[in-house]
């Protein structure tokens, strides 16, 4: 099962990166169904746990930080971030790096609010504005699903998969401080969400580099070499 699974990695990045470059047109349809698979299997979790028994999980002093619409603006970059692995992707081994850590973030965390449901009341407000007509659209969300966050999980991955080839990584990290900041002041996670959340991409991203090192060896014991881009 193993090495059927592993094969079908390789294939996979040989298919995306003949010839060691990578095909945008189809690293961005590898991305896109990703993404839909997520998007289907999180509503999914999401609305099996309405009405479920559920916990808050504010922190001393926390549920005293102040609601600020604005920062949806930064927020919403968190759903942007994954075109940087369209065009920054160092490599064949970072993206077979990238689907291994996302696939295994994904199970860690569905597992996590299967058995452990978490629930944060929203904020009251008046569309008046941009944001908070954006954050209006948020909110349609059900309300769970947020131990831990997948917001921020997904957005530190394709950072972590995509570092080798960002020039500008200060700028990015700021970026990414900014969007996990975002979630605490728009009411989207708890503070312990987000440092679960970006704990457990880091997790995973090690998780799959020896993941990486067993389909590289593979790979050279069958005379191939994964493809890299430079």
């Amino acid at each position: 099962m193993m090495r059927r699974w592993t094969h079908s990695l390789i294939a996979l990045s040989e298919w995306v990166a003949p010839a060691g470059r990578f095909r945008r047109r189809r690293l961005l349809a590898v991305l896109a169904t990703a993404y839909v698979i997520f998007v289907a299997t999180y509503l999914a979790v999401n609305i099996y746990s309405i009405g479920r028994t559920s916990r808050a999980l504010w922190l001393p002093g926390e549920a005293a930080l102040p609601f600020i619409p604005e920062f949806e603006f930064f927020y919403i970059l968190g759903y942007l971030v994954p075109l940087l692995a369209v065009f920054r992707l160092p490599g064949a081994s970072e993206f077979r790096r990238l689907l291994v850590a996302f696939g295994l973030t994904l199970l860690v965390a569905y597992a996590t609010y299967l058995v452990f449901p978490v629930y944060l009341e929203r904020p009251e407000f008046e569309v008046n504005s941009v944001a908070t007509f954006l954050l209006s659209l948020e909110y349609h969300d059900p309300s769970y699903n947020h131990f831990p966050s997948l917001h921020l999980g997904t957005a530190w991955l394709i950072y972590l998969a995509c570092r080798r080839g960002v020039r500008r990584r200060v700028a990015v990290v700021a970026l990414l401080l900014a969007i996990s900041l975002s979630t605490v002041f728009v009411k989207q996670h708890y503070l312990v969400d987000v440092v679960f959340g970006v704990g457990l991409a880091l997790a995973a991203w090690w998780v799959s580099g020896l993941v990486e090192a067993r389909v590289a060896d593979r790979s050279a014991a069958s005379g191939g070499s994964p493809a890299a881009v430079k």
